[in-house]
């Protein structure tokens, strides 16, 4: 091994360190307290917080700072179920950056289960070797987290509620490939949900107007079939407001905007998503700041 090589080991060496340091240093603003419930705990059925894009990169010490901070703003709340992160988790699919995110997730431990879905910088951004990165993606959840998937697309059931995440079956940026194995899989997963009177959330890194337009077409007639669905998905950092709650093709959508974002927008914005018996109620949340986002509230029927 040549001293560049060694040099640049004990670098990488350095700032994962330097980060785990980082990640156990209390970061909430002085004075604010970030705990939180839900609006009606006695009838709550089932609740989980969504955040997206953190983009954990080697050479960004403020992103580590803003998403440990926000994993400490999840944490607090009461009552939860599960913390979701809809992708691009790491910048550029890096060894080092997974472990980064992977550990700081398990150390962090923002609820009971962490769910993760698969972005395009996960996978590289285009570039890379397409069928390591999912691979590294299949052992991280299992190794680090204990999710138990066989694929990038997995399902779990909670208190009831089906969490279904899909993934790209492609090295893309933004487009979203999703393979004929998939969509019968994904098919099951909804008619299994319907037979149960279940509630259904899909979690997605693209929206579906990304998705190519057979893909689409097909995805979104196969989800209109079903009651009781929403559609959750991240990728185009876009600020928290009321133009990311939408309707597409028949489908409700969420938006989420990059949680870490340091230059556009404040860091810390996400969803917390509380399953009651006849509806589903969403708010946007400042996880950072610990404060409800002011007319973020949305309520969805449940038809069952």
């Amino acid at each position: 091994m040549d001293i560049a090589t060694v040099t640049t080991y004990l670098k990488q060496l350095a700032i994962t360190v330097l980060t785990l340091i980082m990640m156990l240093i209390p970061s909430a603003p002085d004075g604010v307290d970030l705990s939180y419930e839900a609006e009606n705990p006695d009838a709550l059925r089932m609740s989980f917080s969504a955040v997206s894009d953190i983009h954990v990169e080697t050479n960004n010490p403020d992103a580590y700072k803003a998403f440990d901070s926000l994993m400490r703003g999840i944490k607090a709340g009461q009552h939860h179920d599960a913390a979701v992160f809809l992708g691009d988790n790491v910048m550029n699919g890096q060894m080092l950056e997974n472990f980064l995110f992977y550990s700081g997730v398990r150390l962090g431990k923002p609820a009971a289960q962490s769910l993760v879905a698969l972005g395009n910088h996960d996978l590289g951004n285009g570039e890379g070797d397409y069928e390591k990165m999912r691979k590294n993606f299949i052992t991280n959840n299992n190794m680090y987290l204990g999710n138990a998937i066989e694929n990038t697309y997995y399902a779990k059931v909670i208190n009831g509620c089906y969490m279904i995440f899909l993934a790209s079956e492609d090295m893309t940026v933004n487009d979203f490939v999703l393979s004929e194995a998939q969509f019968a899989w994904l098919q099951t997963q909804l008619d299994e949900a319907a037979a149960a009177d279940a509630p259904v959330f899909v979690f997605n890194h693209h929206p579906l107007y990304q998705i190519s337009a057979d893909s689409n077409n097909t995805l979104t007639a196969l989800l209109n079939q079903y009651n009781d669905l929403l559609y959750l998905h991240g990728h185009m950092h876009n600020d928290l407001d009321e133009d990311n709650f939408y309707t597409y093709d028949g489908i409700d959508c969420i938006s989420l905007p990059r949680s870490t974002e340091i230059v556009d927008y404040a860091p810390g914005d996400g969803v917390v998503v509380e399953v009651y018996q006849d509806e589903v109620l969403v708010r946007g949340r400042d996880f950072i700041q610990g404060k409800w986002i002011d007319n973020l509230v949305y309520t969805y029927e449940l038809s069952r």
